[in-house]
């Protein structure tokens, strides 16, 4: 078994947009040529070449080229890989930039070599270059997580336990036993994005996943998600997924 369901190079267009869109799957992208800006889960990024990227499923984003457009090697892994990089401190949870190094771009070259020969052998080294590349992104991921200090972890910890509840930035430092101003500048660090971002985040997925599983109106699981109202909740979704809640349900279900 190799891990990999879907593996192909994608070619874009000098100065080309590619408007909002959302996968059915997770897919992972290395870019080995050129670069972009991309608008997801709230956030806009700058790409280049030797970027590791996640996409999670039915995420919407958009993507814009630059003069000398892209090329990306574009890969899904299969559950089990999926699952044993979650749980092995990947932290999927939607950071767009998994990991950027020269090893990556070599790795990606080396993919799009080896799916360019086209013998037998091709899509075998391809995929085995795939996964060395995921091993290669998850064990600097694992190493951050690693070093994150334990006063932080118990934050995030306290915020995955239930993201609903109400919160403010001094309970979080008793919990955590450091100053306000500490807590939110290691915490953007570590994670990449404001402790708002984050929880935002949380509640949004969780929000998500009942409108994709079951056909409750929408303030009853803005209410529960700890949205204040239809407004907010609404307003927060688009932040991450750059559509609607309602519009996100009909494509996902």
């Amino acid at each position: 078994m190799s891990g990999i369901t879907e593996l192909h190079v994608s070619d874009y267009v000098p100065h080309g947009d590619m408007a909002a869109h959302a996968h059915d799957e997770a897919w992972f992208c290395l870019v080995i040529a050129g670069g972009y800006e991309e608008r997801i889960l709230g956030q806009i990024n700058e790409h280049e070449p030797g970027d590791l990227l996640f996409c999670p499923a039915h995420a919407t984003h958009a993507q814009r080229f630059g003069r000398d457009g892209a090329r990306k090697v574009i890969f899904s892994p299969d559950t089990e890989t999926t699952e044993l990089l979650a749980g092995q401190s990947a932290r999927l949870d939607g950071r767009p930039l998994l990991r950027r190094s020269r090893e990556l771009l070599g790795l990606g070259r080396r993919i799009v070599e080896q799916l360019a020969l086209g013998d037998a052998f091709a899509g075998l080294s391809a995929q085995g270059l795939t996964m060395e590349a995921l091993a290669l992104a998850a064990r600097g991921l694992d190493q951050r997580t690693h070093n994150e200090p334990a006063w932080l972890r118990r934050v995030r910890d306290f915020l995955h336990d239930d993201p609903t509840r109400e919160m403010t930035l001094d309970q979080l430092a008793g919990i955590a036993g450091r100053h306000p101003v500490h807590l939110a500048r290691t915490f953007r660090t570590v994670h990449e994005c404001t402790i708002g971002d984050y929880v935002r985040r949380l509640r949004v997925e969780r929000a998500a996943e009942l409108l994709r599983a079951t056909r409750r109106p929408l303030l009853d699981i803005a209410l529960e998600c700890g949205f204040a109202g239809a407004t907010q909740f609404s307003r927060s979704f688009r932040a991450v997924h750059a559509t609607t809640p309602t519009a996100w349900r009909q494509a996902v279900r």
